[in-house]
Formats: C-alpha cells, structure tokens, sequence
C-alpha cells in the first residue's frame, strides 16, 4: 500500500494546481529542494500519480550521480520512458552526431508533441543531471514558455557546483516557482508512524521518532527496524517500543532492518549497493556469482521490506541513503572483488566508461591504470559536447596517477585544455605550473606550455597566451615541430593584444616550422594569423592568398591541419573584397565541416562572420539573428571570448535599427565579459562603444572613447577594410568633435588603401566619402555614390547618397533594409515626420498597448497558431529572440499560456 502524504498539504496542493494549470493550457517549472530523505521524491511520485490521473502523459526519471559521463542520458531517458507511450522521442536512442542539432530536434519535437495537449517533465535528484541535459533544459524551459508543459525538478541542496545544480539555480533565478521542504511537524510525523505500522502509536514511538528531526525516511526506516527486530509491538490496536537495543543513529536504522533479513538477502543488498544505480537481477547474480532465478525469493524478501523497489528501470534502493548505509558494511577486500566483478558487468552492459572506470578504481591497484586510460579516453570524447564534465573526468584521472607517473604529463596537458574550455582558468594554470616547477624535460615543458598558451588564446586570454609561447620558445633544442605549434599560437596571440608587426613574423615561423616538420596544423595556424594580419594593414590580396593556402594544406592534409578551419578566414577576405556569394558558400562548406569534425570551438566564430556578411549586405534582422545565435552558442560553450565580437556587432546593429535600450544591454553584457580578462580587437569593442555612444551622446564622448583607434589607423586600418563605411563616420565624428587633424588621417589612410586597391569598389567609395566630408566637397561625394553603385553594399551606398543630397533614393534603401535611425534621420531632412504608423490592430486603451511592435509581430503570429520556429522564419529572428519577446509579452499581459495570449488578441481585435 502507497504511503500518503502527510504534513506536506500546501506543497501538495502546489503541484496539483500547477498539473491542473498544465492541463488548461499554461505550462511552467515548480523547484523542490531540501535535505536527503526530506520527502522530495515522494511529492515528485505524487505530481506524477495526480498528473496521470487526469490523463496527462507524464515523462519521469530520477538521475544519478553516474548520469555526469552520458551526455543528455537523464532527459533522454526521461522522454523515451513517457507514459503513455509514444514514438516522438524514439531518434534518442541514436548516438548524437551533432548536439546542437540534437538539442533543436529535441525543442521541436516537444513543441509538435505539446501542440493542443499538457504535459509534465519531472526530474528527481536533478543536481546530478548530465550537463547536456542540463543544457537542454536551459534552453526548452523558455523556449516552450507558454506551451503546455510543466516542469518538476527535485533536487538537495548539495553538491552546489554540478551542471544540474547550476541550471536549476538558473531556473530560480529566472522566476520558477521555489519550494522548499522543511522537517515534518509532530503532528504529521504521528500520523507517518501510524502510516507506517497500520496501528495507533503511543509515546514511546512518537518520542523515538521524534529524534528523526522530521526527517520521513529516517521516520521510516526507523519503524522498519523496530519491526524487524520485534521491538515494536501492537496490543489493542495501539504500537509501543519495547527492547534495549534502540537505533541511535541512521546507520544503525539501517543496520537493525538488514537484521530482519536472511544472510543471503543481505548479501544481495551488499552486491546491489556497488552499482550506484538501478541494476537487474542478472546483473547480481553475476556479482555474486549465482543463478538469476535463484535470487529471486531474496529480492522479494528485500522489496517486501521496503529496502528494495521494483521500478521500470530495474531494482533500486528505496533511497540513496540507505544505498549508501549498505554499501558502508562492506569491507575494502569484499568491496574490491565486487567492483571487479560491476566493472566487467557495466562494460558487458554497454554501460559508459566512466563507470567502468570507477569500479576499477575501487577494484585495488591492478585496475587503476586501465581507469586512468578510461577516463581519459571518456573525457576527450565528452568535451566538445559536456565540457565541464570532461574537466571533471580528466582532474578525477590525474588525482589517481602519481606524481612521477610518465602517463601524467600528457594528462595534465590536455587537462589544462578542458579546464580552460570550461572557463576554469585559473585551475588551469595552477594545475600546469605545478607540473612545470616538479620539472621537466625541455621537450615535456615546451609541450606542456604550448598546451597552456592554446587554451589560454582560446579562453581569450591572449597576453597570458603569449608569456606561455615566450617560456615555450626560450628552451633550446626542442622539436622542431613544438616550435611551430609555439609560433602559430603565439601569431593569433599577439595579433590580438595589437602587435602585428609581431603576429606576422610569428605566423611566418609557424608556417615555416610547420612546413619543416610536416606539423601541418602549425603551419595552417601561422598562415591565418598571417592573414589576420594582412587584413588588418589593408592588404586584402595578401589576406587572401594566406588564406588560400591555409585552406589548400588542409583539403590536402587533413586530420588536425582541418580542425584549425582556415575556412574562417578565407570567408573573412572574400567578404572584405566584396565576393559576397564566394564567402557565403566557404561559410555554409566550413559550417559542414565544424559540424563533421565536432570542433564546437569554430561554431561561434562562424556565426561572427556570417553577421558581417549579412550586415554588409543590408540584411540587418537576419544579421541580429545569426549574431544572437552566436552569443547563445558562446555560452553553451562557455566561451567567454568569442562572445565579446558577436556583441560588439550586436551593438552596431542594434544602433542601425534605432533600438537604443538593446544596444545599451549589448553594451552592458560586452563590458561584462571584457572585465574577465577577455581580449579582442578594438574594432570589435571600442567601435561599437564609441558607435553607440555617437548616436547617444555626440561626438565628443564617441572621440574620446575611440581615440586610440585613430592614432593607431595609419598601421592597422582593419576598421576600413571590414566596414567601408565606417571610414566617413569617422571622419564624421572628428569633425563633430573639433577634431580636423584626426579626420585628416581617416581620409588620408583611407585613400592610400583604396590607392593601393584599385579594383576593389567599396574601398575607393570609401575614401571619395572621407574626403567629401572632410573637404566639402559635393562631386567626391556624387563620385562614391558611382563608386558604391558598383558593390554589394547597399547601406554604404545609402550613406553617401545621404551626404550627397539624394535623399529620396538613401531614405528608400534605408527603408528597405531596416536601418530605421538613418530613415527617421532622412525624414527629418525632408521636413516632414515619419509618416503615421498604421492604425494598431486593436481597440484603445488595449493591454496590447504595452507591446513593443517586435512583441505585438510575435503575439500576432503565435495567437495565429504558430509555434516558435514558424515565427522566427516568418519574422527573420533567431528562435533566442522569439522566446525573449514570448516571455516578455507573458509577463507584460499577466499570462501564462498561448490559449490565454490566442483569447486576449481575439477579444481585442
């Protein structure tokens, strides 16, 4: 008979408002957080009971602390076992070739199943879940806002530093419903004992459970011990305790109901509790090296006293505390022939190899190394996708591996990579300066430096990248092939702390190195810094031809030369040439390639260049698309450093479309990531800051901001050949500042370059425009007006014809391509206001009134029946975008479903 609940009747009634709410349309995510035992899982076991009761399909599974190494395993598992069945999510059970695409196919099969009907996702124990489940869930819980789906996450309150723990911290944060679960008063633990024995219970019982702290498992157990040792006894319907040998403790709990058992029951136990999760009865039977069937009379023995449960997913403990209560009587040499025994099981199961490695960590010294391997192995597989999980793995390895083990140092390098793509920064390099002072061989350190530097470039800390290559370089005799790998990271180091004179000499020692030792990878490295650099000097041919080339070496070579994606690059010099339609099919071939190699680290970088492009053509909404995306993709990765880019071009783009307060919050949130420690170049975040601050505040403030960028122009031009129209806004903003001597240098750096690059249209329309700001002089301005006529540019054209009168045909560009403050700019010039917007398509004084008309677009459609992805293509937003302004117009209407959002539109219309 299922216990009922007691003492918990406002949580209870919590979750049965919440399921009920589900079923009427509105979904939303309910928190249970308290101490082991506190009754957590039995109030997630009633959510679920009451949500199949009225019929809602229901997806169900507690995690375990195993789950870490098995990335999405505990979503997964939840949604493969819903009830009633269904095929929706049966694709799960293939390997996962991409997450990103998983995690999409994921959102939209919940969206399709959830179309018209609730349902309820409960996670138990859900600070041990998985950190791709962890992921996943961060991303659906706002992405099917307003969609019937509840979520119900149990979870204690440590460990504090997993994936679970910090997604559902998140969740809180964000506004999910917060319940936290107290010890139970007298009154219901009186009623629990009665429960629990089937009888009245007299002070003797009330006063022994009173020293449970209300906790109901330790209530529990307790009354199972009594019962077990017969020292509870029921006279006339009423239950006393008689005996002295009364349970002091929980263990003791525990130990005192294992004493009601049979020896055989009790090994049983013994063998179960080493798996640390669900197990089969052949899987025991193995262990105790037995038949199956003849374990059966045990197992019922255990499960008829509560110890065991029979669930869909095997045979488990009650709790985990008891798990652990159990495991605790087994002795070191005992427990070390059954992990032995649970290693070979868990490898024959299928099961991943991290917990095969853990069971032979504990099996004694002869499995150690084969666990080390393991872990090893399990934490390179799992790093693109968890990277977290993967430091923890590799960290988990080496605190196993002695000091003067010759398999360290090559853990250690690779754990200060994983450290690193976890933005653990700081582990990293105590963890690799500890190696490096135990010293090592010249060759050994110069690896392990190389290792340092590359993590420490990727995590955007290029200064502590390039003192690593500096220490690195310094031993004589090391191979020729660790220098290459030295110089090509050292090249992308210094290009970005500014020093190109030096970036270009490094990447040309890369290359060369490289090409020396046949390390082909260094010589691709070295060839795109060369490439940045060349770019950045105004030398776009040149930027070319590296780039070319670094492409060519890697077609041809493979391996790790092609897990450097020159592509990147390639795509960055063809936009600054104005071969649109070339760089767009490099960008769709290098995106194919990240997604076969699984190299998650180019994923952002893909999406900054692809906005450039797509700001570049006059594509702004698609632009602010794909730029969010890639600031979402960024901190799914936690890469802090390839975020900072994306927000700068956020910044711009949100001044173009003359939404202020966005840009100001781009702002904010680039700031945030610079003070990390995270570098990039100028022209990603002072020029951003300064456009803002022009379009905001004037001219003055934007000089001062960005007066660094102008003395420094004459050497590194990169602002011009990445944005040709930015040379006239500088210009613009000196003159506006007072600053004449500084236009001057904009305009004259901006012809030697275009002087320089005679066919290249947009960088000759870009020096005529200078030079027609600085001088006044309308026929320069009408002859960029030809000249940008002739590129792919649309916005630079509609600049130039703004300064050279033609307002009508630069107010329809503007129009076109959505750079609303350049078209209320031009209107003003016209002497006219912005023409009247369309009556809105509501009755006055509507609630709708509070919408932005972003918000009102999204309202529209979803009220329309569309789910969040058909709106994100209808409007050219990202599907990040279409879940923010959903969640904002919930929270604006006071609602909580799309039914209710559907209702209210239709009343005011």
């Amino acid at each position: 008979m299922a216990l009922r609940t007691f003492g918990r009747d406002r949580e209870l009634a919590g979750l049965h408002a919440a399921v009920a709410a589900t079923t009427a349309g509105a979904g939303g995510c309910t928190v249970l957080t308290g101490s082991a035992g506190i009754g957590k899982s039995h109030l997630v076991r009633a959510a679920v009971a009451h949500a199949e009761g009225l019929g809602v399909p229901v997806a169900a599974r507690a995690a375990f602390e195993l789950d870490r190494a098995a990335p999405l395993v505990t979503l997964a598992s939840a949604l493969q076992q819903i009830r009633p069945r269904s095929d929706a999510f049966s694709w799960l059970r293939e390997e996962p070739d991409n997450q990103y695409r998983t995690l999409e196919r994921l959102g939209a099969a919940l969206e399709d199943l959830t179309d018209g009907r609730p349902l309820v996702i409960a996670i138990d124990d859900a600070h041990w879940m998985d950190e791709l489940s962890a992921l996943a869930v961060r991303e659906l819980v706002p992405a099917l806002a307003g969609a019937p789906v509840r979520w119900v996450f149990a979870r204690r309150p440590a460990p504090a530093d997993t994936p679970g723990q910090q997604v559902v911290d998140w969740l809180i944060k964000e506004g999910a419903e917060h319940v936290r679960l107290g010890m139970l008063d007298d009154t219901a633990v009186g009623r629990l004992c009665q429960q629990v024995v089937g009888a009245e219970v007299d002070n003797t019982v009330l006063a022994l459970a009173g020293g449970c702290d209300g906790i109901p498992l330790q209530v529990e157990q307790l009354l199972r011990a009594l019962q077990a040792t017969d020292q509870l006894v029921i006279s006339e319907g009423v239950a006393t305790v008689v005996g002295d040998e009364l349970p002091s403790s929980f263990i003791t709990i525990v130990d005192q109901v294992l004493r009601g058992l049979s020896d055989d029951t009790r090994l049983l136990l013994r063998a179960g509790s080493v798996f640390g999760r669900p197990f089969t009865v052949e899987a025991a039977a193995r262990l105790l090296g037995t038949r199956a069937g003849a374990l059966l009379p045990r197992v019922e023995q255990a499960v008829a006293a509560k110890v065991l449960v029979d669930s869909e997913d095997g045979l488990q403990f009650v709790h985990d505390l008891v798990r652990l209560a159990v495991y605790g009587t087994i002795g070191e040499s005992v427990g070390a022939l059954l992990h032995r025994e649970a290693a070979a099981v868990a490898r024959d199961e299928g099961r991943s190899p991290v917990e095969v490695a853990e069971h032979l960590l504990k099996s004694g010294r002869a499995g150690t190394r084969e666990a080390v391997t393991m872990l090893h192995e399990a934490a390179m597989e799992v790093a693109g996708q968890a990277p977290a999980t993967a430091a923890d793995l590799i960290v988990r390895a080496l605190g196993v591996v002695g000091e003067h083990n010759p398999v360290r140092v090559p853990l250690v390098a690779d754990a200060v990579g994983l450290l690193a793509s976890a933005s653990r920064l700081e582990q990293a390099h105590e963890l690799g300066e500890a190696a490096l002072q135990a010293g090592l061989p010249p060759a050994t350190e110069a690896t392990l430096l190389h290792g340092l530097a590359d993590a420490f470039k990727h995590a955007g800390q290029n200064r502590r990248a390039v003192e690593y290559t500096d220490r690195g370089l310094r031993h004589a005799g090391i191979p020729e092939a660790v220098k290459a790998k030295l110089w090509a990271v050292r090249s992308h180091a210094l290009f970005y702390v500014g020093d190109l004179a030096g970036a270009d000499a490094a990447g040309h020692q890369g290359y060369t190195s490289g090409q020396n030792s046949q390390e082909w990878a260094a010589s691709v490295f070295g060839l795109t810094a060369r490439s940045l650099v060349a770019q950045a000097q105004g030398r776009p041919a040149d930027a070319l031809a590296h780039a070319q080339e670094a492409t060519d070496i890697a077609d041809r070579v493979g391996g790790e030369a092609a897990h450097r994606h020159p592509r990147i690059w390639l795509a960055d010099t063809l936009t600054g040439l104005d071969r649109f339609d070339e760089a767009d099919q490099v960008i769709a071939r290098g995106r194919q390639e990240t997604e076969r190699l699984g190299t998650a680290w180019s994923a952002p970088l893909w999406h900054y260049y692809r906005t450039t492009l797509l700001t570049a053509r006059g594509r702004l909404a698609e632009a602010v698309a794909e730029a969010e995306n890639g600031v979402a993709l960024a901190e799914q990765l936690t890469a802090v450093a390839a975020a900072v880019p994306l927000l700068g071009q956020l910044i711009r783009l949100a001044i173009l479309r003359a939404d202020d307060d966005q840009a100001r919050e781009y702002l904010g949130q680039l700031r945030c990531r610079v003070a990390t420690g995270a570098t990039a170049a100028p022209e990603d975040i002072v020029w951003p800051e300064a456009y803002l601050q022009d379009a905001l505040e004037g001219p003055d403030v934007a000089l001062r901001t960005i007066a660094g960028l102008y003395d420094a122009l004459p050497d590194r031009p990169a602002i011009v050949i990445q944005h040709p129209c930015a040379a006239a806004s500088l210009v613009r903003i000196a003159l506006g500042a007072g600053d004449r001597s500084r236009a001057a240098v904009v305009a004259d750096v901006t012809r030697r370059i275009a002087d320089r690059n005679p066919a290249l249209h947009s960088l000759a329309g870009a020096a005529l425009h200078a030079e027609g700001l600085l001088h006044e002089d309308h026929g320069k301005l009408l002859d960029a007006v030809a000249r940008f006529r002739k590129t792919p540019r649309p916005l630079a054209l509609a600049g130039a014809l703004e300064h050279a009168g033609e307002v009508e045909e630069a107010l329809d560009l503007a129009t076109e391509h959505g750079a609303h403050r350049m078209r209320l700019r031009l209107l003003d010039r016209l002497g006219g206001r912005p023409p009247a917007p369309e009556p809105p398509p509501f009755r006055p004084a509507s609630p709708l009134a509070l919408l932005t008309p972003a918000e009102l677009k999204v309202a529209l459609l979803v009220a329309d029946g569309h789910k969040n992805r058909a709106v994100a293509e209808q409007l050219f937003l990202s599907r990040h975008t279409v879940d923010s302004h959903l969640r904002k117009i919930f929270q604006k209407l006071d609602l909580r479903s799309r039914v209710e959002l559907a209702a209210l539109i239709a009343r005011e219309r």
